[in-house]
């Protein structure tokens, strides 16, 4: 596994963006905000991963617990990079599925800070790849995450 911290700016966004980055407020609504913010912070991303096959991502505002599972990995694909950024002053703990098993070796956590927490995740077989988060402390900010393609078989 590889680990590595960049650091970015980004703008604090309350919106989700697309269905898979949706998950119920406290009164079981999908919180929302701005299309603008949660593009902001999910550029942030693009930016720092030019060079990188984007597997999918999304972004939205801060909720006590969320996340996403991709349904499936390419074939081909060894590992993904998972890269995530937030913002707020609060703390997000990662924990990560492959194939519905628990990667505990990816587990960490991000100060929400609006630096990038990337993690490499490997995957012996196309199948599903997913992410849950837990927000401690404040969770008045925003996420955005991105699913990238890292090492592939030759052909």
């Amino acid at each position: 596994m590889i680990t590595a911290v960049l650091s970015a700016a980004a703008c604090t966004p309350s919106e989700r963006s697309g269905p898979s980055a949706q998950s119920p407020s406290a009164t079981g609504a999908p919180t929302a905000a701005t299309p603008d913010e949660a593009t902001d912070l999910k550029a942030v991303l693009e930016r720092a991963f030019v060079a990188r096959e984007s597997l999918g991502g999304g972004s939205g505002r801060l909720d006590p617990q969320f996340g996403n599972t991709h349904p499936a990995t390419p074939e081909g694909v060894l590992s993904v990079t998972f890269a995530f950024t937030c913002t707020g002053k609060g703390e997000v703990s990662l924990k990560f599925t492959v194939g519905g098993k628990e990667v505990p070796t990816a587990a960490g956590s991000q100060v929400c800070d609006g630096t990038i927490f990337q993690r490499s995740v490997d995957v012996p077989k196309p199948g599903p790849l997913g992410f849950v988060a837990a927000v401690g402390g404040s969770a008045d900010g925003g996420f955005a995450y991105a699913y990238y393609a890292e090492k592939k078989e030759l052909p």
